[in-house]
């Protein structure tokens, strides 16, 4: 009996293997002194006075760094359409989650209940 000599299906294959750019140190570096900057700014905006919108800025602030990172060093930039919606719904959990709990604590001194 001879054994067949056949080339592997290399095509079963070839759809998962996926290709990520690798970035370029400057590009790192470059995010890298970003995220100081606005860690920096957080650091302001956390000693300074301004009020009822310290919170505001604080949150704005988290929000921009919470950004930069997933975008650059969670790989959104390259992620396919269901990355970016799994990402994108994670955000709005997020975000009914701040609007219950701040429903709730805005709330309480009206006396409803």
């Amino acid at each position: 009996m001879a054994h067949d000599h056949h080339t592997p299906n290399t095509t079963l294959h070839d759809a998962e293997q996926v290709v990520h750019e690798v970035t370029p140190t400057a590009n790192t570096l470059l995010m890298f002194c970003v995220l100081v900057a606005i860690a920096a700014l957080a650091f302001v905006v956390g000693f300074s006075d301004l009020g009822p919108w310290k919170v505001v800025a604080s949150l704005a602030v988290a929000t921009l760094e919470a950004s930069v990172l997933a975008y650059f060093f969670m790989d959104l930039k390259q992620a396919d359409s269901l990355t970016w919606l799994v990402a994108l719904s994670g955000l709005f959990w997020v975000g009914l989650m701040f609007l219950f709990t701040l429903t709730d604590y805005l709330t309480r001194q009206m006396g409803v209940l």
